[in-house]
């Protein structure tokens, strides 16, 4: 969702001054279900001799499946729509042994409590620290899909190399939510500017609460990627005044593609304008 790198600063030539890039990671993919175990044939019997007392054959051995518990679960919303999400995936209380690996395990949401649940992602690629009662640690970063969505993990169970079968478990489900936003107008002043000349842009930012509303009192950043690169920086500030709007008048530095970003907060998701070209002459 964000774009911005860092500050733009100009004298006879512009000089790029850049910050931190904040880029949005893809979403890990879910592993496929562990394959389950196979079951073991029965013994062949034979007829003893007649001189000899027949003994019966035993049983096969059950296979063992331990029960697992995730626990701790929880996930959080980011500005930029992304959820963080963490929990311990390990066995009940006085079950032997400890779980394998995250292989099996899945985050999942749903626009409602009850469902339907849908999946965001896996997470068995991580290294894992130990947790809980023979358990494993897990956590990561998940695109969003809703800003407003319940969460939960997922272990489907599974089989180790020994055969030892581990039954499947989830978590509680946890909300996470932020309000949405949106630029509702954006717009520049001219597509063709003369060199020194100024440029004005201008917008409104809205955001979403039983109906879009003026988001007053916000930062929001001017942002540029010069024509012939790909990368944004910003270069210039403005605030969003009672009914969300804002705007700022500077000198044109360059040909390039313009928009706006609002970074959210605590409370709010991040947004980004559309583009807009300028042709500097």
């Amino acid at each position: 969702m964000r774009r911005s790198r860092g500050p733009l600063f100009f004298a006879l030539a512009f000089t790029l001054i850049g910050g931190a890039f904040l880029g949005v990671s893809g979403a890990a993919a879910a592993d496929p279900s562990p394959t389950p175990s196979q079951s073991q044939s029965p013994p062949q019997v034979t007829a003893a001799p007649t001189d000899q007392v027949p003994t019966s054959a035993s049983p096969p051995a059950k296979a063992v499946k331990l029960p697992t518990v995730v626990s701790g679960f929880a996930a959080t919303l980011n500005p930029d729509w992304r959820v963080s999400v963490h929990g311990c995936l390990s066995l009940r209380d006085g079950a032997p042994g400890s779980v394998p690996s995250l292989a099996g395990l899945t985050i999942q949401y749903a626009a409602g409590p009850d469902g339907p649940w849908r999946l965001l992602g896996g997470l068995a690629g991580q290294a894992s620290l130990a947790c809980g009662h023979g358990g494993l640690a897990f956590s990561g970063v998940l695109p969003a899909r809703l800003n407003y969505a319940y969460y939960r993990a997922m272990y489907a169970g599974g089989t180790d190399k020994a055969g030892t079968g581990y039954l499947g478990s989830v978590s509680g489900k946890v909300l996470a939510w932020k309000y949405g936003t949106r630029f509702s107008s954006f717009a520049i002043s001219q597509q063709t500017v003369a060199t020194g000349s100024q440029l004005t842009i201008s917008g409104q930012l809205l955001y979403y609460s039983g109906a879009w509303r003026s988001h007053a009192g916000q930062q929001v950043l001017i942002i540029l990627r010069p024509h012939g690169s790909g990368t944004w920086y910003w270069i210039a500030k403005s605030k969003t005044d009672s009914a969300g709007r804002f705007s700022a008048t500077f000198t044109d530095p360059v040909s390039a593609t313009w928009s706006a970003e609002y970074t959210g907060n605590s409370t709010n998701l991040a947004a980004v304008a559309p583009n807009h070209d300028v042709r500097l002459r």
